[in-house]
């Protein structure tokens, strides 16, 4: 299959989508839209690159909310900030002023303008902006605040302060003037304790809202999503896909557009290499934001992934099957797209299942095997935090040293094509997968 030529590719992984360019999350839009017709605030959750900005940027098109809310969405003015690229000199001032700025623009009457001005002169008092959003709210208007990277304001050395919060909670929950969509990969559990630590107060300045979280694409969306590739993206090629980058939306936009990049020989391997290393970043950020127990968890399935038919022979299944603790980790690496519960149409290879509980799970994004075996066995990839968790043994907290010896050492006799590299583990998953489909 020849790659694209005369036209641009169709899929997009460097920035968030916008319009047409949006897939799925209807039902998280309808969740978010029915909760404003109610004045409510909503937290949108998620790991690195899971859609999160795509998302408030949906919500932010005035066709959106009007598709959902009818003649209600009319008294809406929307405001997206993106607190990632905040300055240290950046202030609650600061903070106010691009918050209202769309309102400012278009203040709809003399009055709201004139408190606009009111709450400008007074670097935005409590009281002044207490009035502001109380006369918005007796007009039957509200202001929508889509912060993205909304944890960058609780860490930042100007926010470190209780009124800042304590005044936004109060608007967003009295005055019927305000509502807040925050988009972070801090849960609102998280929140709240992040807040009480930095502020040291023992009110919970975000459990007015409920938690949104995103997870990966479900199958119909997957598939969707690879059908823009048109008849450049042949059904093997979907395929192939499918198994490298799970359901991640951005793993697989990157994965779709490394094949219509490439052709030529052995287009499998050098596509796979080329979308490796523009992605490995992905992992060293999800890798960061695991615990302990998930790592290991990952690590485990990694390994099978790799090791296959030796780690099945040397490494006892039995001794995981009774562990309680693999449940929730099984469950958390789900949430991020890494593994999956599978059944006889999606297995890989039984020797790559791990067996839980009578459950039989798999790596589902199976690149992350490719960043294992980069790290932790050709050591091609410095990453601090993996030798510092493999220091610390971490992995102690659900396996033994012996059980976790058991699971490693097969990997110093590795099967060839795990030595080969990035490409020589794509080219033997395609051979595999050419097997399955004849």
């Amino acid at each position: 299959m020849a790659a694209i030529s005369n036209s641009a590719i169709p899929f997009i992984y460097g920035r968030p989508v916008y319009g047409d360019e949006f897939i799925d999350r209807d039902s998280d839009l309808m969740t978010i839209l029915n909760r404003l017709k109610n004045g409510e605030s909503t937290a949108i959750v998620g790991e690195p690159h899971i859609g999160k900005s795509s998302l408030l940027r949906q919500l932010a098109e005035s066709c959106i909310s009007r598709s959902y809310m009818g003649h209600k969405a009319r008294g809406l003015s929307v405001s997206l900030l993106d607190l990632h690229p905040i300055t240290p000199d950046y202030s609650p001032v600061s903070f106010w002023a691009d918050a209202l700025g769309p309102l400012s623009k278009r203040p709809g009457n003399s009055s709201t303008r004139r408190l606009l001005t009111a709450a400008s002169e007074t670097d935005y008092s409590h009281r002044s902006l207490e009035r502001l959003f109380n006369h918005l709210a007796s007009g039957q208007r509200r202001l929508v605040l889509l912060l993205d990277e909304f944890e960058q304001l609780l860490i930042h050395p100007n926010f470190k302060t209780a009124s800042f919060f304590t005044l936004l909670r109060s608007l967003a929950t009295t005055s019927g003037g305000l509502a807040l969509i925050t988009a972070s990969r801090l849960s609102v559990t998280d929140m709240i304790k992040w807040g009480r630590g930095l502020l040291d107060v023992g009110s919970g300045f975000f459990n007015h809202m409920i938690e949104l979280r995103l997870h990966p694409f479900d199958e119909q969306a997957t598939e969707k999503l690879l059908e823009r590739g048109g008849e450049s993206l042949p059904p093997q090629d979907r395929r192939f896909a499918r198994f490298v980058a799970g359901r991640h939306p951005f793993l697989l936009q990157a994965m779709a557009a490394a094949l219509l990049e490439t052709a030529g020989d052995d287009r499998y391997a050098r596509a796979a290499e080329f979308f490796y290393g523009r992605i490995a970043f992905h992992f060293d950020e999800l890798w960061h934001s695991m615990d302990g127990h998930t790592r290991t968890t990952a690590i485990i399935l990694s390994l099978m992934e790799l090791g296959g038919h030796a780690l099945g022979r040397d490494f006892s299944y039995g001794e995981i099957e009774r562990e309680e603790a693999f449940g929730p980790q099984l469950r958390k690496l789900a949430e991020l797209g890494i593994a999956e519960q599978v059944d006889r149409g999606w297995q890989f290879d039984w020797d790559h299942l791990l067996l839980w509980h009578g459950q039989r799970w798999r790596l589902e994004t199976v690149s992350f095997a490719w960043w294992v075996r980069d790290v932790a066995i050709a050591e091609m990839r410095s990453m601090p935090s993996y030798d510092e968790w493999l220091d610390k043994k971490e992995y102690r907290l659900l396996l033994t040293q012996e059980q976790w010896n058991k699971l490693v050492s097969p990997l110093k006799n590795a099967p060839d094509w795990v030595l080969r590299g990035v490409g020589g583990m794509a080219r033997t998953l395609f051979e595999e997968l050419l097997k399955r489909t004849k």
